[in-house]
Formats: structure tokens, C-alpha cells, sequence
């Protein structure tokens, strides 16, 4: 109980490009998923850096294909930077790692 309590995570736009820190889990998600909404406004290529997440499960990846849904709705260019490994990992086991692929942009650049 006070593990979930201590879990944080948040999302911040710094030179256009939205950074993304913390713990990626169901618990933090959710309100990630709003503040992306609002951060995707008025940007015509958005870049995602995941270099500051802590720890992520499939609510991680989950967070990454509503982004890239809500940005071909509005038919903008995305690109992830720094992918976890964590993200990786579900993304393969779910068999969608090839979605995310045309996405990244270093991928390892750790």
C-alpha cells in the first residue's frame, strides 16, 4: 500500500520534445495519459523521450501506443528515444515490438 503510494511518474515538455520520468504501471498511467493528450496540442513532430523512466510494465507500452494512435489521428510525426528495455520486452511478447520499430529513434541511446 504505501509502495503504490510512492510510485510517481510525469510527463514534461522541454524543448519540444516530452520527457517522461518515474514508474510506468497502472497505477501512475492513467493520469499520463491525460497530460499526454494536452502536450500533443500544437505540436507538429512529437518526440518522446523515455531516458528518466524507472521501471515500466505493459501499462508502459500502453501509454506508448496511445500516443502514437492519438498522433496518427492528428497526423503527426512521432518518434521515441531511449526506449526501456521493459517496454521492449512486452512489446515483443505481445508481438507489436514491429509497430513500435518505425517509431524509435535511438533506441539505445543510453
Amino acid at each position: 500500500m504505501s509502495v503504490q503510494s510512492s510510485l510517481q511518474a510525469e510527463l514534461s515538455m522541454v524543448d519540444n520534445c516530452i520527457n517522461v520520468s518515474g514508474v510506468l504501471s497502472f497505477e501512475t498511467v492513467p493520469a499520463l495519459m491525460k497530460q499526454a493528450e494536452l502536450l500533443l496540442n500544437g505540436q507538429d513532430e512529437i518526440n518522446v523521450n523515455l531516458a528518466e523512466v524507472t521501471d515500466s510494465n505493459s501499462a508502459g507500452l500502453a501509454l506508448l501506443l496511445e500516443i502514437v494512435r492519438t498522433a496518427k489521428l492528428q497526423n503527426k510525426t512521432i518518434n521515441f528515444k531511449n526506449l526501456p528495455e521493459q517496454i521492449c520486452i512486452v512489446a515483443n511478447a505481445y508481438g507489436i515490438d514491429c509497430e513500435l520499430d518505425s517509431f524509435l529513434n535511438a533506441r539505445s541511446n543510453s
